[in-house]
């Protein structure tokens, strides 16, 4: 029924004009229009185009965000999940650093959509309030903005305090790790050439029901990129890949292993990359601890009923189910902006 509501009316993932409305002091506002759904698990064109209307959507905030006198206008979302919600945050955070036009939101009909926007503070960003954080005094968890390891404890605090009261030194230091593990891998390996200070990093974390969720996001170069420099790699690619290794070594006699890593991604895919990053050394030999992959992340999925991971990088997507025990990989439509690594555990 939204689809046809909007049948006739200019839509900017189409690539055609968008609509300009007058603010209510009076100047022209570009709009920028969200998806009926944003979405970044509905990458399946056969099923929902919602991914890439989604996708088009963090490109238009980007581009037109910073630069004009906007409105950003859900009027047509009915439904956010929160992977993505997390995404559009950083996308409108980092487009709006510096900017000097004035923006403002159009609500959503829903008021499920809009107690989201509240609840994640993306209205309070579009409209350029400063954001504070002060996990120990709320109940349910924002969006957290940092760089480097400045809020881990108050994060894992947080989910001790506010989410798993009862929660046990081993739980904890399980917890504790995986937290970190995942903000020090921002710091790592996202941003290879930028500055401590530039190496942002995004953070949610509530629960559904018996399900705890928590994403990380980075916009840095994304796992396929960054796996491929270290020092286990060419083992990793050799044992987890065999024919596809026999294909690159008969096809480039004669060539070191540092060359040959560095043009091993064009027989496997983003996602198989991804994989590859999260099982880490297969050689036993831990020469390069740093990078030897999300095992703190996986153990905790691996290790508790209804675990669930994703991990979205750059082309690919790798998802690990506790039920099933084998993980699935996937290609993108279009790219994803970076790296979201998200894991939902139950309860007891």
């Amino acid at each position: 029924m939204n689809d046809q509501g909007r049948k006739h009316r200019l839509y900017v993932g189409t690539g055609k004009a968008k609509k300009s409305s007058r603010g209510l002091s009076g100047y022209r506002r570009l709009k920028i229009f969200a998806p009926p759904m944003i979405s970044i698990y509905d990458f399946n064109a056969e099923r929902s185009d919602a991914y890439s209307r989604t996708m088009q959507f963090l490109a238009d905030i980007k581009k037109d965000f910073r630069r004009e006198n906007c409105f950003v206008d859900f009027s047509e979302t009915v439904a956010v999940t929160a992977a993505a919600i997390i995404v559009v945050y950083a996308a409108i955070e980092q487009a709006g650093a510096g900017r000097k036009g004035k923006a403002e939101i159009i609500w959503s009909k829903s008021e499920r959509v809009n107690r989201q926007l509240r609840l994640s503070n993306v209205s309070r960003l579009i409209r350029g309030h400063t954001i504070s954080y002060a996990l120990d005094s709320v109940s349910h968890m924002p969006i957290v903005s940092s760089v480097g390891g400045e809020m881990s404890d108050d994060i894992v605090d947080f989910i001790q305090n506010r989410i798993y009261a009862d929660m046990s030194a081993d739980t904890e230091h399980a917890y504790g790790d995986a937290v970190s593990e995942t903000i020090n891998n921002v710091g790592w390996h996202a941003y290879p050439k930028s500055k401590d200070g530039e190496k942002k990093w995004w953070l949610i974390c509530h629960t559904n029901g018996k399900q705890l969720y928590l994403a990380i996001y980075d916009t840095g170069v994304g796992i396929p990129k960054t796996v491929i420099e270290r020092r286990w790699f060419f083992e990793a690619f050799k044992f987890s890949y065999p024919q596809e290794f026999q294909d690159l070594m008969a096809e480039n006699p004669g060539k070191s292993s540092h060359l040959l890593s560095a043009i091993a991604p064009a027989q496997i895919s983003d996602a198989e990359l991804i994989g590859m990053s999260m099982r880490g050394d297969v050689s036993g030999t831990k020469v390069d601890k740093r990078g030897q992959g999300s095992k703190s992340i996986l153990k905790l999925v691996e290790d508790t009923s209804g675990g669930l991971l994703w991990v979205f990088s750059n082309n690919g997507v790798y998802k690990f189910d506790q039920a099933v025990k084998k993980p699935n990989m996937y290609a993108l439509p279009m790219q994803f902006p970076g790296t979201l690594v998200q894991w939902n555990i139950e309860l007891p």
